[in-house]
């Protein structure tokens, strides 16, 4: 499994706790076996996944680690040639909201669609959680990745609906970010699903859990 996305995939909390075997599922023990399925690369540091990425640079050779990509190689290649994922989860548009017009972002994220199905890969689109102070536009670029989703059909995860219920959108202060633990963001347990990263670690392995048992067999 490959994370493709910017600082919310590239972040302690999303799903590495399952990897380190810190983690409780509490009432979601029928999430066990995909944790052991996918154990290896639930902590792994994707070439794809960081910091103020968006699609236009995981599609660009110039934001490729040099020390394990090659020449020439996109961060998006790079990530599936060395890690050789089954499955990839994608969500973009936080970043892209910010930088990108909704017909470039539409433009590259089919890009990345395409280029993850010819790689073998399974795509998993995910929507974003959303920024507060742009609630409407954040609500227009997810309908671009849902229409996508729908286009190639393929798995889509709706985070940004999972999210909307939570104390404030299950983001932190900033209106921007997931909202921290608040024990740890492997505890799948009680109020702790009422923040961002458990219920969006939750809900990743429940599609996991899905494709895995109906894709990947």
């Amino acid at each position: 499994m490959s994370k493709i996305g910017d600082c919310i995939s590239d972040n302690e909390h999303f799903l590495s706790p399952f990897g380190l075997g810190n983690y409780s599922l509490g009432t979601y023990t029928n999430l066990q076996p995909t944790v052991y399925y996918f154990s290896e690369s639930l902590a792994y540091s994707s070439l794809a996944a960081y910091d103020g990425l968006v699609t236009t640079a995981v599609l660009d050779p110039l934001f490729a680690n040099p020390l394990a990509c090659l020449p020439g190689e996109t961060p998006l290649r790079c990530e599936y040639r060395v890690h050789q994922p089954s499955v990839a989860i994608i969500m973009f548009g936080a970043q892209d909201l910010l930088f990108t017009s909704p017909e470039d972002f539409d433009l590259h994220l089919r890009r990345i669609v395409h280029e993850t199905i010819e790689a073998g890969v399974v795509p998993i689109l995910s929507t974003f959680p959303g920024n507060l102070e742009r609630w409407n536009q954040s609500i227009k670029y997810n309908q671009i990745v849902v229409s996508i989703a729908l286009d190639y059909d393929i798995p889509l995860m709706n985070l940004w609906r999972a999210l909307y219920d939570l104390p404030n959108h299950g983001l932190n202060a900033d209106g921007r970010h997931l909202s921290l633990p608040l024990t740890s963001s492997g505890d799948l347990t009680s109020n702790n699903l009422l923040r961002g990263y458990p219920m969006r670690n939750l809900i990743t392995l429940q599609t996991l859990k899905t494709v895995w048992q109906n894709a990947l067999y």
